[in-house]
């Protein structure tokens, strides 16, 4: 076990907040001249902002049958909001009106506070359940133990309330954010869970009650989240070893991001992958592991990167793009004004394009920033082997799903938070009567077997717990080192 004072101690709120990006205020004279507008309060008034930057913005609601249900539910919403006074329900409402959609994209901060928490961090390794991975020393004994109950409920009500309140691609993402929220008082507070306590019980049938606390001064036991093997989780965007005598190269890629993106990162991609393809090719490597399993997404283009060394670039198979077009996509995207489609036509606000299709004077001007690879004898002609988890999601996601549905290698561990058809590119917005901080997802990303455009999740090859940290070695590395050939 591993002692850690509890400072920021996994909390997590709504941390799209938290970059450094411009949150443009949404006005509309249409809303805003409305009676129920006028006569409502600051709640009721956000929203209708709210939902209408949803009804302008968001691909979903190109259909006016989308749209007539979310102005249904928005009505049913607005009599609610007559009677509450605090920010935190009001940003729950918000949340769970959008949270149908199932787009982990589209957030509202959630204005819940973490002056009160409970000390604990309960891991959902599997769709139904979750263990104690960290909790205050006086309850060390029961690290590791799997829960049942919660105050005498199952825990599967428990989950299925906190879902509600979170907006997800699927019921991994949305069970990865509830671990994190469900540090907060204030959020039990919303899942009905009322009182300054919590019973957990386990599968042992024995049981801890745990205080809510400030959190100042405690110290958390933790189970050791590093397996003892070369997969331990490195603090850096992306790295990569060699090894000789396994003929395996383990690249570690952990986000999106390199100093194209962040100057401070130091290295680009293409000139780190670059190099390790030259040693791989050097060392005549056979096994070439890409552990994403830990990789929350960012900039696309690094991914395509990536593959233009694993498959011929020029004919792989990519990512439909459907893009919506409206003020606030302007806003964030000047560059689309404008734009004219190869049939001539121009997308109006609120149409529905597809981005591949723009008109282009300069073919190149689409092209990636970074150097994708169109040398057919630079392409990696051994084994390939995804490492799936549960926290890989967005971008990272797409590199597994562009994998799939191309044939490249084999995905082994956890299916992930990301669903494969997915909507994303968010848009950052302000509701200026409350202060609240929102995004929306201005495009719709299919994939390219469309006969699957429906599911959900990204199934692994081969299906591998590897959030349990009770285990001492990592469940991916050990099947790499049982299956992989020399």
């Amino acid at each position: 076990m591993k002692r850690v004072l509890f400072l920021t101690f996994f909390i997590c709120i709504s941390s799209f907040v938290c970059e450094a990006q411009d949150f443009t205020n949404v006005s509309y004279e249409e809303i805003e001249s409305s009676k129920e507008y006028v006569n409502g309060n600051i709640f009721q008034k956000d929203l209708l902002l709210y939902s209408k930057t949803f009804e302008l913005s968001h691909p979903y609601y190109a259909d006016k049958k989308h749209v007539r249900e979310l102005k249904k539910e928005t009505k049913k919403l607005y009599k609610d909001f007559a009677e509450i006074d605090d920010i935190k329900t009001f940003r729950c409402g918000l949340q769970a009106l959008t949270s149908h959609l199932n787009d982990g994209h589209s957030q509202v901060a959630s204005g819940l506070s973490t002056d009160m928490i409970y000390p604990l961090y309960l891991m959902f390794d599997t769709k139904d359940s979750g263990y104690l991975l960290a909790v205050e020393d006086d309850y060390k004994e029961a690290l590791g133990k799997r829960l049942t109950m919660v105050n005498g409920n199952p825990i599967s009500d428990l989950m299925a309330r906190g879902q509600k309140l979170i907006s997800g691609d699927n019921e991994i993402f949305k069970n990865s954010q509830l671990s994190q929220q469900l540090q907060l008082k204030d959020f039990w507070e919303m899942c009905g869970y009322d009182g300054d306590e919590i019973v957990l019980t386990f599968e042992d049938n024995t049981s801890v009650t745990i205080p809510a606390c400030t959190g100042h001064g405690l110290v958390i036991e933790q189970l050791d989240m590093v397996f003892d093997s070369p997969t331990a989780l490195k603090e850096v965007p992306f790295c990569y070893a060699v090894s000789d005598s396994l003929s395996i190269c383990y690249l570690q890629f952990n986000m999106c991001y390199d100093s194209l993106n962040y100057p401070q990162l130091g290295q680009r991609f293409d000139d780190f992958v670059e190099g390790m393809m030259a040693e791989i090719e050097d060392k005549s490597i056979q096994t070439l592991v890409v552990d994403v399993r830990n990789n929350g997404g960012g900039n696309s283009g690094l991914c395509d990167l990536l593959l233009s060394y694993l498959t011929d670039y020029d004919k792989m198979k990519n990512m439909g793009c459907k893009v919506r077009m409206s003020e606030l996509l302007l806003k964030h995207q000047p560059n689309l004004s404008g734009v004219e489609l190869n049939d001539g036509t121009k997308p109006d606000f609120g149409d529905v394009f597809d981005y591949w299709k723009i008109k282009r004077e300069n073919p190149e001007e689409a092209a990636s920033a970074h150097r994708i690879n169109h040398d057919h004898d630079k392409i990696f002609k051994g084994n390939v082997i995804f490492i799936s988890g549960r926290s890989t999601f967005s971008s990272a996601g797409l590199l597994l799903t562009l994998a799939r549905d191309n044939n490249i290698g084999t995905i082994i561990g956890e299916t992930s938070g990301h669903r494969p058809s997915h909507y994303g590119d968010v848009l950052r917005f302000n509701l200026t009567n409350t202060d609240t901080k929102a995004t929306v997802s201005c495009r719709h990303f299919t994939r390219p077997n469309e006969n699957l455009n429906n599911e959900i999740e990204l199934v692994p090859d081969i299906v591998l717990n590897l959030s349990d940290y009770t285990m001492e070695k990592d469940p991916a590395w050990e099947w790499i080192i049982k299956n992989h050939t020399l």
